[in-house]
């Protein structure tokens, strides 16, 4: 597996990858999250966020075809009266193509963010996973991700 930093050329193959993660959520929340199309990940957003200084995306490729990528967000918090001043590197997706899965392809990207993290001082790197989504937390669970903070929702949209 070979992973790189993507490009603005890479835009539309990292906008065709979006398709594995973003049909898992629309499936178990369809209320949520649109069906995958073109227009749920666009190429010109792909573009934008590639622009974006604190903005990384990886781009993992086995035999030289695109699989899998990673985005992630250098956020910056900064210090106020409650808490001291934060930086973290945020992974917002990891998508890797199903016919790849369990091929070592998500365990590459999460390195090569590791690796990322440490060269520019970074020493947290944090991610939202979905509790629906169980074969996510345990892939991050065994790339050694622990829960650190957790959200919780009520829905009241039904009738009382």
């Amino acid at each position: 597996m070979d992973v790189r930093l993507a490009t603005l050329n890479d835009a539309e193959i990292i906008s065709a990858l979006n398709a594995e993660v973003q049909t898992v959520h629309a499936e178990a929340l369809p209320h949520l999250f649109k069906p995958a199309s073109p227009e749920t990940f666009p190429a010109s957003f792909v573009r934008q966020l590639l622009a974006d200084p604190d903005t990384r995306i990886f781009l993992g490729s086995l035999d030289d075809e695109p699989v899998g990528y990673l985005y992630a967000q250098i956020i910056k918090r900064p210090e106020t009266a409650l808490r001291y001043a934060w930086e973290h590197l945020h992974i917002h997706h990891l998508s890797v193509h199903r016919t790849q899965h369990r091929r070592g392809c998500g365990r590459a990207l999460i390195q090569a963010v590791i690796q990322f993290a440490k060269a520019h001082g970074i020493t947290a790197i944090t991610l939202d996973v979905w509790s629906f989504n169980t074969p996510a937390r345990s892939f991050f669970t065994t790339q050694g991700f622990t829960v650190y903070n957790e959200n919780m929702w009520l829905d009241v949209s039904g009738p009382e």
